[in-house]
């Protein structure tokens, strides 16, 4: 495990980690458990068109006064960033406006700049397929799927 070369971050491999903590907005918690669902739904969605995270999850914590994210994900940290913003941002947008105290919205070009000092890097994390992209997770489902569709025409 080493430290993202080019941000904040921890890195195994090909995928990396961050984890967020920001203050929530009074009410926000309930704003956003509101859109869970929707949010929910939309997750499938974005990441299609993102295609670099693994998984990301938003947890309300200290009696719903902090957000507590966190994503993991295919490569570099700017690149990442850089891309979740411009493919993901309504998404973003619908999940922490009105939730997250200052939060800029996904066009501000300082969100980077923003969402840096929120980011607690881990002391420990653990990554079960650090060598496997989406992209190469994808392929070996499928390729696991055809082979499993040959055996049980086989076996008739």
């Amino acid at each position: 495990m080493a430290r993202q070369p080019d941000g904040y971050g921890k890195r195994v491999g090909e995928v990396a980690e961050i984890t967020v903590l920001l203050d929530a907005k009074p009410g926000g918690a309930d704003r956003f458990r509101q859109n869970a669902a929707k949010i929910q739904e939309d997750a499938f969605h974005y990441e299609k068109l993102v295609g670099t995270v693994h998984d990301f999850r938003v947890t309300f914590i200290n009696n719903d006064t902090q957000v507590l994210g966190a994503v993991t994900y295919d490569g570099d940290f700017k690149p990442y960033m850089a891309d979740i913003f411009a493919n993901a941002g309504e998404w973003f947008d619908e999940m922490f406006e009105g939730v997250v105290e200052g939060y800029p919205g996904s066009t501000d070009p300082g969100i980077v700049d923003w969402l840096a000092p929120k980011i607690v890097e881990a002391d420990m994390w653990y990554a079960s397929n650090p060598a496997m992209t989406v992209a190469d997770t994808a392929k070996a489902q499928k390729v696991t799927q055809a082979f499993n569709t040959l055996l049980d025409t086989a076996s008739g």
